[in-house]
């Protein structure tokens, strides 16, 4: 490998434009011989004569050209690294968004939009899970969350992007299971699947608690998907679940899906602190908002 810098590339290109060693020292602020020896040095290193000297100055070898040439492309490409470099050191840091795994398709297609309409503009999508999420917006791990149901509000705003038809997941062998539309209070003598670790407010949204009279019968607390469907195709209990879910996830032929008059349905939201401030995350949100607003008018 020839053992050749930058700065000796940077010379020879100088005394090519010149056309003289020292029209180019002069626009390198340097002197002459110094300039002089570089070039030697850069001839050694490749092997090859790059500059004939004449009385009325210096012109370049058929080697020379090619380097010249060369030397151009490397030096402009290493001016762009640069730039680039610098613009991100100096952006501000990314909108950090986090999402359940059932809603990250969603978030990913916002940010890919938001890219689109505010270009070097960093949007980074967070994948989460539901018992982290809301804590970790509270704690500023992220800026804003993608959150789908009810929660606790309080220090929280919030923007509805989409509100989304809930149903009833049951097993095949379910007493309405044969049915297509089941009212909510038909489903009270069943146990439904809720999540541990959920907050007052969440706990109702998965129970179907909202607007419903009669007794809510809380079935087995779950921590995953695998165990919801487990108590589902046992028959230990029913699970309610966004349909947009359920229309992107096979279910096994064992589970019947069942719509459900008078259940309170998802809403999708965006959440961010009440005290935050951030102008970039004030421009997703309402990127967000507008988008979905045309998607429901479309």
């Amino acid at each position: 490998m020839a053992e050749v810098d930058l700065r000796q590339l940077r010379y020879l290109v100088a005394v090519a434009d010149e056309g003289a060693f020292t029209a180019a020292a002069d626009l390198l602020v340097m002197t002459q011989p110094a300039l002089s020896r570089a070039v030697a040095a850069l001839e050694r290193a490749v092997g090859a004569t790059l500059l004939d000297r004449t009385p009325r100055g210096v012109e370049l070898t058929a080697a020379g050209k090619v380097l010249v040439d060369e030397a151009r492309d490397i030096l402009r490409q290493v001016d762009l690294g640069v730039a680039r470099t610098r613009r991100v050191g100096d952006a501000a840091p990314p909108v950090r968004i986090s999402a359940r795994g059932c809603d990250l398709v969603f978030l990913h297609g916002l940010v890919r939009g938001y890219g689109d309409r505010h270009p070097g503009e960093g949007c980074e999508p967070v994948e989460t899970d539901w018992h982290r999420q809301i804590g970790e917006l509270r704690a500023g791990e992220v800026q804003v969350a993608l959150f789908g149901g009810e929660f606790e509000a309080d220090g929280l705003d919030s923007e509805v992007l989409a509100v989304q038809e809930r149903v009833a997941l049951v097993p095949a062998s379910h007493r309405l299971a044969h049915r297509t539309v089941v009212d909510r209070a038909e489903l009270l003598p069943d146990p439904v699947v809720n999540w541990s670790g959920h907050s007052a407010a969440e706990r109702a949204y998965w129970l179907g608690a909202k607007g419903v009279e009669g007794e809510v019968v809380a079935g087995p607390q779950v921590n995953d998907v695998l165990k919801l469907m487990a108590h589902l195709r046992l028959g230990t209990a029913i699970a309610f679940v966004p349909l947009v879910h359920v229309e992107h996830v096979g279910l096994p032929p064992d589970i019947a899906v069942l719509r459900v008059d008078g259940l309170a349905p998802c809403r999708l939201r965006l959440v961010w602190p009440e005290h935050e401030t951030s102008p970039a995350v004030a421009r997703f949100v309402r990127f967000a908002a507008d988008r979905s607003a045309l998607a429901r008018s479309a």
